[in-house]
């Protein structure tokens, strides 16, 4: 047996075994995050297989000076299936200059009120905290990371709230809901970055109104529905 297909049987088994030991898991709420991570992390190996794939693919064609008819023969594809491999990976390994890295904004909500911060360069003034996402780092590990490193708080991610092109930034949006981790302190939160930040603190629903012009709707939709769960 190749080391290839070694890897290939080991890889198959740890998949196996990783939702078994899902299945096995008491409580729903655990068993539905566990099983979200394992999808994010299949995911984003299902499109750096891709890529690679189709880098092997130019890559072939390039040092036999093949054409794409020849290519999709070697390589048990159709001409068109061929073309569509080369135009997507030189699409994307040339990237444009204004394409950036989406940015996680956290919803963090308890009975404190939600968790805000106030940015030094007021753009904006206020919002919530967040994290860039990073290559190969799923939404909700960007947002939890931020929201430590922003706040010093623990929080537990949870549902994707929307997404947008942040009408003052111009940057893409995901919009993170979360709650803080058990245990965790919520009155001792504070600035992490004092570099970008100015103050770090739990505002009510009516002050998200005031401070937050313009705040994404679903968000408040989902504050609004939070707020009234609250005692």
């Amino acid at each position: 047996m190749s080391s290839q297909d070694v890897n290939r049987q080991q890889l198959s088994q740890a998949i196996a075994a990783a939702l078994a030991d899902l299945e096995k898991v008491g409580g729903a709420e655990e068993r539905y995050r566990g099983a979200s991570w394992l999808v994010d992390r299949l995911a984003e190996g299902v499109t750096a297989a891709g890529r690679l794939r189709a880098r092997a693919a130019v890559t072939l064609r390039d040092e036999e000076n093949l054409s794409l008819a020849q290519l999709g023969e070697r390589l048990g594809l159709s001409k068109a299936r061929a073309a569509d491999i080369v135009r997507d990976i030189t699409r994307t390994s040339q990237p444009r200059e204004s394409e950036t890295r989406p940015v996680v904004a956290v919803i963090v909500t308890s009975s404190e009120g939600v968790l805000a911060v106030r940015r030094k360069d007021k753009k904006p003034l206020w919002m919530f905290p967040s994290g860039e996402l990073e290559p190969g780092e799923s939404a909700s590990d960007a947002g939890v990371r931020g929201t430590k490193e922003q706040t010093g708080l623990n929080v537990v991610a949870g549902r994707i709230l929307g997404r947008r092109v942040h009408p003052e930034t111009g940057r893409q949006i995901i919009y993170l809901a979360a709650r803080p981790a058990r245990h965790a302190e919520v009155r001792s939160i504070f600035v992490g970055d004092e570099a970008e930040l100015e103050e770090v603190r739990w505002l009510s629903r009516s002050e998200v109104d005031e401070l937050m012009a313009g705040a994404y709707q679903p968000v408040l939709a989902y504050l609004d529905r939070d707020h009234r769960r609250q005692p």
